[in-house]
């Protein structure tokens, strides 16, 4: 499930009915139950990626630095001979650096939006009391 999905998702679940109260507040906990799970399963795969993503910085950092593997420099060679501080900056531009960045980049914003639709759930029963005693103080009662 992608950002996309799960905004789309959202726009869905968050609709309150407006006649039926009742039911929209009942399944406030069915909501809170969703969204958590997804939380969870993209703290999870943020917290791969970024072991990934440490991983691979490490292994382009030996292999622009000279001190690769073989089969490194055999699949892909490397014919620069760079000073110590330049390899950073060359570590930054590498593809398969810039492509888990992204990779954890996109997790992050995930779970950025679905901590803030798990926010939205814990408020919607106070939305549902404040259209409750809205009603009753247009009713008079």
């Amino acid at each position: 499930m992608n950002l996309d999905e799960i905004t789309e998702m959202w726009a869905r679940d968050s609709v309150i009915d407006d006649v039926m109260l009742d039911s929209s507040s009942m399944k406030i906990p069915q909501l809170h139950a969703k969204y958590i799970t997804l939380h969870n399963e993209y703290s999870l795969l943020l917290k791969k990626a970024k072991q990934e993503q440490n991983r691979i910085v490490h292994l382009r950092t030996l292999y622009y630095s000279g001190r690769g593997t073989p089969d490194m420099y055999e699949d892909s060679p490397f014919d620069y001979k760079l000073i110590k501080s330049e390899v950073p900056s060359w570590v930054a531009v590498d593809e398969s650096v810039n492509k888990v960045e992204m990779k954890v980049a996109l997790y992050e914003t995930t779970l950025n939006s679905l901590s803030d639709i798990l926010k939205q759930i814990h408020q919607m029963s106070y939305n549902i009391k404040n259209m409750i005693e809205w009603r009753r103080f247009v009713n008079g009662t």
